[in-house]
């Protein structure tokens, strides 16, 4: 375990670096990185896809600060990672065709753009027009994280703005350094690619952006639920 010690704005951060395994994460890093997003912290750790960056989605200060080490504009809305799909729910009114849609791609590489969600929970910065990015990750620490921390965390790549998304902790830690006040190591990303990005608005399905699924896999899956 490496810890760095720095004084910024009159308070001292501690950041960490940290190993446990990809699907059994250790109780105590899952206790110490909730810790840290309670209190405000960065959290750099696993997804299913690539290395993520987890913080509080209940607070604007919180959610700047993932802004700031991203630099990232704030125009740019932060995709949302949820524990389950009953999370999920909790915010976003599902029929039962589109619960079994869901159902049958998560968790998973697969992040939903809706517009019918109850933002008034999150941070008015991960939210336009009330439509949110949500996905529920195969990965078990950032699932377990977002269980809680109220059943969502944020889910935005450990990488500066328009850089390559990082497949490995060292990837992050070249972009991030002691701006990060956590970082967990569990080796190499399975699937080694983004999310696919599709939005079902109004019914309809359309793909933001092609990732670790197929577009023509997903409207499969989708358009077989909805016949169901």
């Amino acid at each position: 375990m490496l810890k760095l010690y720095y004084i910024d704005l009159e308070w001292v951060k501690l950041m960490q670096i940290v190993k446990t395994p990809f699907w059994r994460p250790a109780d105590r890093v899952v206790e110490e990185s909730y810790r840290v997003i309670k209190n405000g912290g960065v959290v750099v750790g696993p997804t299913d896809t690539v290395y993520g960056v987890f913080s509080d989605v209940y607070s604007d200060e919180y959610v700047e600060r993932v802004y700031s080490v991203k630099q990232r504009r704030k125009d740019k809305p932060l995709p949302i990672l949820a524990s389950n799909i009953d999370a999920v729910e909790e915010i976003v009114s599902l029929n039962d065709k589109l619960r079994s849609f869901l159902k049958a791609v998560w968790p998973g590489p697969i992040t939903v753009v809706f517009n019918n969600v109850d933002c008034s929970l999150f941070s008015k910065l991960l939210c336009r027009d009330n439509s949110v990015a949500l996905r529920v990750p195969a990965a078990p620490f950032p699932r377990k994280l977002a269980e809680m921390n109220g059943g969502f965390i944020t889910g935005s790549s450990a990488n500066l703005s328009g850089r390559p998304s990082p497949l490995r902790v060292e990837d992050a830690i070249k972009y991030f350094g002691d701006k990060i006040n956590l970082y967990v190591d569990s080796g190499e990303a399975p699937l080694k690619v983004s999310s696919t990005i599709i939005s079902i608005m109004n019914g309809k399905i359309a793909l933001i952006r092609q990732g670790a699924v197929d577009y023509i896999v997903i409207t499969r899956i989708y358009h077989r639920m909805m016949r169901c």
